[in-house]
């Protein structure tokens, strides 16, 4: 599959963990898939987007990909975000499993849309997946599939590890800086903890406290945005 790369600021090692994960994925899967584009960030919501995209544009919610389907004119194609995947995640950790993970969960989840799109269901016929919400689950659901079967291997069972451990150091992070009544950084790590695991009610919790804290009015849900 051709990667393409419109990013101004391509991380390093980034193409090669998409290869890695598309190795993971079943070729039959991708079929109709015409390539994956790199872009730095999602583009600035208008006054004709949809409301999750001006959500996540006005409080800087992170888009790690977004699915594209065949349409008139227009190939289907999944679009990778690299600044928002790599979001939380030190310098350190981009040439390690880590970012192979991280790509997995988002890469994985846009091809469940693509099967979708493609068949109508993902595992078995007769699933609901309408409306989105019940989509967006099969597609959680294909994305936890491939990510079972890469963590086989012990280096990304330990890069799992590592990114929890990686949320909860943003998560003490967040509570310091709260501490010392620096919200808008809590707000950041706080944010940054549940982006790498979305399993931190906590996280959630306290990023809202700190954005109330700091903007005095009340915020849309940070999982608004996860397409």
């Amino acid at each position: 599959m051709e990667i393409k790369n419109s990013c101004g600021n391509l991380r390093l090692g980034v193409i090669r963990h998409i290869r890695r994960t598309l190795s993971w994925i079943d070729a039959a899967d991708v079929a109709g898939i015409d390539f994956v584009e790199l872009r730095d960030g999602m583009w600035d919501a208008d006054h004709d987007a949809p409301e999750w995209h001006k959500n996540a544009t006005e409080q800087d919610l992170s888009v790690n990909g977004l699915y594209s389907r065949l349409q008139d004119g227009s190939s289907a194609c999944i679009t990778l975000f690299v600044r928002d995947l790599y979001r939380g995640i030190p310098r350190f950790y981009w040439l390690t499993p880590v970012v192979t993970m991280r790509i997995a969960r988002t890469l994985a989840h846009e091809v469940g849309h693509h099967i979708i799109a493609e068949r109508g269901y993902v595992f078995e016929r007769g699933e609901r997946v309408h409306p989105v919400e019940y989509e967006e689950e099969m597609a959680h659901r294909y994305a936890h599939h491939v990510t079972k079967k890469m963590k086989t291997r012990w280096y990304y069972r330990l890069a799992d590890w590592a990114t929890k451990d990686l949320a909860s150091t943003h998560y003490i992070q967040g509570m310091l800086a709260w501490k010392a009544s620096d919200h808008a950084k809590a707000a950041e790590r706080w944010y940054e903890s549940f982006h790498l695991d979305p399993d931190r009610n906590d996280a959630i919790y306290w990023y809202k406290r700190a954005c109330e804290a700091t903007t005095k009015r009340e915020l849309p849900d940070p999982q608004a945005a996860e397409l």
